[in-house]
């Protein structure tokens, strides 16, 4: 495998266009958000940064299971990106630290009129630390023209479990626009997954059985843990017996060392189902790998 420098991530993404006078409606948003967690000495994860430039941000920790866990709401009070916005969030989780982070609400991405909107994620978690990352769904509003790119660095023994989920239209069919995605994970400096999605709404992969099969809602959701390897062949069992009572169509994968990831992949009509099978999975798995009983973040029911 090929070591992933880092430092040149940038230069592999297409670069935003420079903003300029729009003849469709306020120039387009720019938010930023870097947040740093880190574990005292009295065993609590607390926020030691969190810098943030326009309207995306973390107001503070929730401790619902205990001080050692907090649980982060990432905020964008505009509730909606349009064409020519970026979001860049950057996630660093400390020696020991654990977090869940997740959103209030699914991100509505608009109209592409002012060229593509953007998110670019860069998660890193550091030794004996644990990262939950479980953001609501992406819903493509038909035109829209999204990027999204999420880098996950990993230390030799951090754990995570995280997922993406992608609902292409709303209330209509997905007849215009364009979504591309790429994750990339990286342990101990070693790039250990790379995946990458490029779909236009005509194009034969949305409705091709080899592709999106006519399903408006596909997700992505990965599992690594420093052990996670010894038992792996029953813990995939067990999650294919649960993801069976879904009834959808569902693939998970264990990639050995040194990869050492559980790979899952979910298509459905809407993005209930499938959010009610990935929490099966996550609900599943949270005990082998954090130690921790399942609990949905409260801000899920409101």
């Amino acid at each position: 495998m090929d070591i992933l420098d880092t430092s040149d991530l940038a230069a592999c993404i297409e670069p935003a266009p420079a903003a300029g006078p729009s003849l469709h409606g306020p120039p387009p948003w720019h938010a930023a958000l870097e947040l740093r967690c880190a574990r005292d000495d009295a065993g609590c994860t607390r926020m030691v940064q969190n810098l943030h430039r326009g309207p995306l941000r973390v107001q503070r920790l929730l401790y619902p299971e205990g001080a050692e866990l907090g649980h982060a709401l990432i905020l964008h009070p505009p509730g909606g990106i349009a064409g020519g916005d970026v979001l860049d969030i950057e996630l660093a989780l400390d020696a020991g630290a654990r977090l869940l982070c997740t959103t209030p609400g699914a991100a509505k991405w608009y109209h592409g009129e002012r060229g593509s909107a953007r998110q670019h994620q860069r998660l890193s978690v550091g030794a004996d630390a644990q990262l939950e990352w479980l953001p609501q769904e992406a819903i493509l509003f038909d035109g829209s023209d999204v990027i999204q790119d999420t880098l996950i660095e990993l230390d030799a023994r951090a754990s995570m479990f995280g997922w993406e989920i992608v609902q292409l239209g709303r209330g209509q069919q997905w007849q215009r626009g364009r979504w591309r995605q790429r994750l990339v994970l990286v342990r101990a400096g070693r790039e250990c997954w790379r995946e990458t999605a490029d779909v236009h709404a005509a194009d034969r992969l949305c409705s091709s059985a080899l592709g999106l099969a006519k399903y408006a809602v596909t997700a992505t959701a990965w599992a690594a843990a420093p052990d996670l390897g010894r038992r792996a062949d029953g813990i995939v069992d067990q999650l294919r017996e649960a993801a069976a009572a879904h009834a959808l169509p569902c693939g998970i994968s264990w990639l050995p060392e040194p990869t050492a990831l559980l790979l899952f992949r979910v298509l459905g009509p809407s993005s209930e189902p499938v959010r009610a099978l990935l929490e099966a999975l996550w609900h599943g798995l949270r005990p082998h790998w954090s130690g921790q009983p399942p609990q949905r973040p409260r801000i899920w029911d409101t």
